[in-house]
């Protein structure tokens, strides 16, 4: 027995003992002055000050520098979520109103025309190995997740036009980042992949989670009020109109009429390029024989008429009414998501019968708003 008591004992003592050194071993306080030396502190970090006086003091390694790991701490604590009983009238109508939060998102550079615009006017993609032949495909994930957590990432104007743009004759290598070569590697990304249905596959996720979040929408009490038009007498008695949802189309016979007359300006365009590359000679003067000087660095060759791009492509124009002197946006749904995707929302809900709907402003109505704004933005078409 006294065996067995000195035993237990040896091995109670031996298991404070590892105990001990498993608290020494995941320490993550830095050590004091008294384990490192005499130590000389400035404002950004701490040196170690040699025996002999003589050579230059030492840095110390930023785990073990207690300057700056105090530094480190005052940007790495949490931010204290605001109190919403504590806004101001101003701050609560920005808090609900979903065109601040589209401004208020990071800026990031768009990678089609390197223009720097807030976030929630892009399309984001990243790149995502292939299960078969682990080529790196470039890939709109953040729209079929949650997590914002998800690499380097590839982003351009929420456009249909500009994605279709950056496929054609690969664009989109012209716009791949420096930091995505560095973390695939340069023979990865000579492999990466644009999927030819790319705009496509953009608009149906863009689609699906507007559905989603509009399928809650119309099965909630109080989201959404039925009126009879988007006209100011007919919701005027309305409160807190943030816009309206129209299930109809409100495309108009010249919108028909737009694929027709933009052929027809590719094809003047093009006859115009096509002519005046056969006359360049009486067109250049720097071709002619008798030219006495090379043309200047600035030369682009002579110019060709074309229509001016602020013609083309005019500023874009959505539909509005007006709410007690409010622009609020007018939306179709059948447009936005295609008139079976339509149907099948409405029905069985008590709008069913309804042509018009109002959504009210409030902060848990800002996803959806922010998703019908990226829709209808990703399918404009410019004028001419």
């Amino acid at each position: 027995m006294t065996g067995t008591g000195s035993l237990l004992q040896r091995l109670k003592s031996c298991a404070s003992f590892s105990k001990s050194i498993t608290r020494i071993n995941y320490s993550t306080s830095a050590p004091t002055s008294d384990h490192l030396g005499p130590l000389r502190r400035d404002e950004h970090q701490s040196f170690r000050v040699r025996k002999d006086r003589k050579g230059s003091p030492l840095p110390l390694p930023p785990v073990l520098d207690q300057v700056v790991l105090e530094e480190r701490a005052r940007w790495e604590k949490t931010k204290a979520q605001p109190r919403v009983e504590q806004f101001t009238l101003f701050q609560k109508k920005l808090w609900e109103n979903p065109y601040a939060h589209a401004l208020a998102s990071p800026v990031r550079q768009c990678r089609s025309t390197f223009l720097l615009l807030p976030s929630a006017l892009l399309i984001t993609l990243h790149a995502r190995l292939h299960p078969e032949t682990s080529d790196p495909w470039l890939l709109p994930v953040n729209l079929t997740t949650k997590n914002v957590h998800l690499g380097t990432p590839f982003r351009f104007l929420g456009r249909k036009i500009v994605a279709q743009h950056l496929g054609k004759k690969a664009a989109w290598k012209g716009g791949i980042y420096t930091r995505i070569i560095e973390k695939l590697g340069a023979t990865k990304v000579s492999k990466m992949v644009w999927r030819e249905d790319m705009p496509d596959l953009i608009l149906s996720l863009l689609r699906k989670n507007l559905l989603n979040k509009l399928r809650w929408h119309f099965n909630q009490s109080g989201q959404m009020v039925g009126c009879a038009s988007p006209r100011k007498e007919d919701i005027e008695q309305i409160n807190d109109v943030s816009c309206v949802l129209y299930f109809g189309s409100l495309k108009s016979h010249a919108d028909e009429l737009h694929d027709w007359s933009l052929a027809i300006l590719k094809e003047v365009e093009f006859q115009a390029k096509y002519w005046a590359g056969g006359q360049n000679e009486a067109r250049d003067p720097h071709l002619l024989r008798s030219a006495t000087h090379t043309p200047p660095a600035w030369w682009r060759g002579p110019l060709i008429p074309e229509l001016q791009p602020r013609i083309r492509f005019p500023p874009l124009e959505f539909k509005t009414t007006d709410w007690r002197g409010i622009k609020v946006a007018v939306y179709s749904l059948t447009d936005l998501l295609g008139e079976d995707s339509m149907r099948d929302l409405v029905r069985g809900t008590k709008f069913d019968r309804e042509r018009f709907v109002v959504l009210r402003r409030g902060r848990h109505n800002v996803p959806v708003e922010l998703g019908l704004m990226q829709l209808q933005a990703y399918l404009v078409a410019p004028g001419l």
